[in-house]
């Protein structure tokens, strides 16, 4: 037994040291591990930490901390509380655009084109003259209205001459202007100090229906006038067509008088428009119309759209010294739609027309309207076929032709 323990014993010193050496390998692998974790550590903090602003490498984002705590069972099972939305706000409407009352139109447009007159003759041009000008047309504003119904707040300029500038409805073609009108009657033909048209004598054309060739723009067409003049009346009808359209049918009736023809009812038929007619109520003395109020004197001539053109043929083949140099001749003409006006129609020389039959040696008589409005017309009379008209056209206010007729051919009425 003793020898067995004593060969044992010597062992026990070198495992215990090589256990100590295994401690020392595995702590300085330890040492060297947390040394090389520091060291590369540092080397982190050192590249990528201390970046300053503007330069290349980028830095590190502070690192924030946040404390998540846990709710209690009462907390958790109860609902968030509701949050109440108010409902959405519909925007103002813009203002209202004022407006001006038309008794005050008149005063700030005379106001204001006043005003505009004395800056442009004192050379206000700078902002201080332009806020004066707009502060005297304000005061102007104020006391026009002021002076009228006085209910009435004042309108600022801007929006006064804005309403005062609108286009008003423009005057019948032919008629007299509006401001000419007289209060509670019709506006009076013959402007103040001037004479009633002359009356003439005539010489009327016997019975004939004159074929024309009718043109408006570039459309082309035909059409007829029939002179039908019997016992103490007359029927007097023009029709024109285009393209187998018939767009204007014309018919005067009346009687014959001292002065020649003597209009009691004028029809006027458009294409695609519904009749219009004027009464020459001669029992009255006042032109009426179907398809207007308006109401004119009946003076002594007087013509509708279609018959001037025979009555100017009498009064030429009457008195032929009044186509001449100088020479002029006037009627009253009236339409069907409540224009009326003052034809003057001056001599205008000798023309040659070429015609279905050849050129014809005319007479050109011209009328030019005296105002804006007014339609203008050109005529050539035929001294062999008792002044008849060869060629005539009337434009409208804007130039534009509302027809043209050139004579084709003459028969003699059935």
């Amino acid at each position: 037994m003793l020898d067995r323990t004593d060969a044992r014993a010597p062992d026990r010193p070198s495992l215990a040291a090589a256990s100590c050496r295994a401690r020392d390998r595995r702590r300085r692998a330890l040492v060297a591990c947390a040394a090389l974790a520091l060291v590369i550590h540092a080397t982190f903090l050192d590249r990528f930490g201390t970046s300053t602003p503007g330069s290349a490498e980028p830095s590190i984002a502070p690192m924030s901390v946040r404390t998540m705590t846990e709710a209690s069972d009462s907390e958790a099972t109860e609902p968030p509380p509701r949050v109440a939305v108010a409902p959405p706000v519909a925007p103002p409407p813009p203002p209202a655009k004022p407006r001006v009352p038309r008794r005050l139109r008149e005063p700030v447009a005379a106001a204001s084109s006043s005003l505009a007159e004395r800056a442009a003759e004192a050379g206000a041009n700078t902002e201080a003259d332009a806020a004066a000008t707009s502060e005297a047309g304000s005061s102007v504003v104020s006391e026009s209205g002021a002076r009228t119904a006085g209910a009435e707040p004042p309108v600022p300029l801007a929006a006064a001459t804005a309403a005062a500038s609108e286009p008003l409805e423009p005057p019948v073609p032919g008629s007299a202007p509006a401001e000419s009108a007289t209060v509670g009657g019709p506006p009076p033909l013959i402007a103040a100090g001037e004479r009633p048209p002359p009356v003439y004598p005539t010489r009327l054309p016997a019975a004939v229906t004159l074929h024309y060739d009718v043109r408006r723009g570039f459309l082309r067409g035909d059409g007829e006038i029939r002179w039908l003049p019997g016992g103490d009346g007359y029927r007097l009808v023009l029709e024109a067509r285009i393209a187998g359209v018939t767009l204007l049918t014309q018919t005067s009736e009346g009687g014959l008088d001292g002065n020649g023809l003597a209009p009691v009812r004028f029809l006027d038929q458009r294409a695609r428009r519904s009749p219009q007619a004027a009464n020459f109520r001669r029992d009255a003395g006042t032109i009426t119309f179907s398809g207007s109020n308006a109401e004119w004197p009946l003076l002594a001539g007087s013509q509708d759209r279609l018959s001037w053109m025979i009555q100017l043929a009498g009064i030429a083949a009457a008195d032929p010294h009044l186509l001449a140099e100088g020479g002029r001749i006037t009627m009253v003409v009236v339409g069907a739609r409540g224009d009326a006006g003052i034809w003057s129609l001056r001599y205008a020389g000798h023309e040659d027309v070429d015609t279905g039959r050849g050129p014809v040696a005319a007479i050109k008589l011209v009328r030019e309207g005296r105002s804006a409005y007014d339609t203008s017309a050109e005529i050539w009379l035929d001294p062999e076929r008792s002044y008849l008209p060869v060629h005539a056209t009337l434009r409208n206010s804007s130039g534009a032709i509302e027809y043209e007729l050139l004579l084709e051919r003459t028969d003699p009425a059935p």
